[in-house]
């Protein structure tokens, strides 16, 4: 279920939660907590992908976005997808993979070296009042004529670096409307 998300974007969404249900089930030897997930369908397919290696799960994320943009987005005219910078170094990058395969699915133009993240701290585990990357994302690549933009992330936490992403697109001239959209949202942020 599609959930809304407020920002500084023209619009934005999360297609669904990415946890539905978390359940405590102890400590592994380390100390850390253990949880029982249950997760969305979109949430599955994020996590198999990010975490279990399953990158043809590309395919299925980008077709659930794909069917929701057509709806979302019918009579507006995107000239361009661009992934929010991931902040984890990874040999084969989640949301740029996904960015591709939403490409292959609309036909609309991704674009993965528009937007770049300094090495600077995660935002996972600050403290909300603590959290500020600004200055952090730089836009690499500027638009070289009049257009709209489809950010995409694949979960959407805090909204702390899609804020800041969009914050630097806007200061470029050519980029006019600035749509969000991501592929679940966490529950607790």
């Amino acid at each position: 279920m599609e959930r809304k998300l407020e920002g500084n974007w023209t619009d934005g969404y999360a297609l669904d939660q990415y946890i539905l249900k978390s359940e405590y089930v102890g400590d592994d030897v380390f100390g850390d907590p253990l949880f029982n997930n249950t997760y969305s369908e979109i949430g599955k397919l994020i996590y198999s992908m990010k975490y279990n290696g399953h990158y043809d799960k590309s395919e299925e994320i980008a077709e659930l976005c794909s069917d929701f943009i057509s709806t979302w987005l019918r009579g507006i005219k995107i000239d361009a997808i661009v992934a929010v910078p991931p902040t984890r170094r990874r040999d084969a990058q989640p949301v740029f993979m996904i960015g591709e395969a939403l490409h292959t699915k609309t036909g609309i133009p991704f674009a993965s070296n528009v937007l770049e993240k300094d090495p600077c701290a995660e935002m996972k585990g600050v403290p909300r009042e603590e959290r500020n990357i600004q200055g952090c994302i730089h836009q690499v690549r500027p638009a070289t004529r009049p257009c709209n933009i489809l950010l995409f992330d694949d979960i959407f936490s805090t909204g702390t670096t899609a804020k800041e992403c969009v914050r630097v697109l806007k200061q470029d001239p050519c980029i006019n409307e600035i749509y969000f959209l991501a592929g679940a949202k966490n529950k607790n942020d």
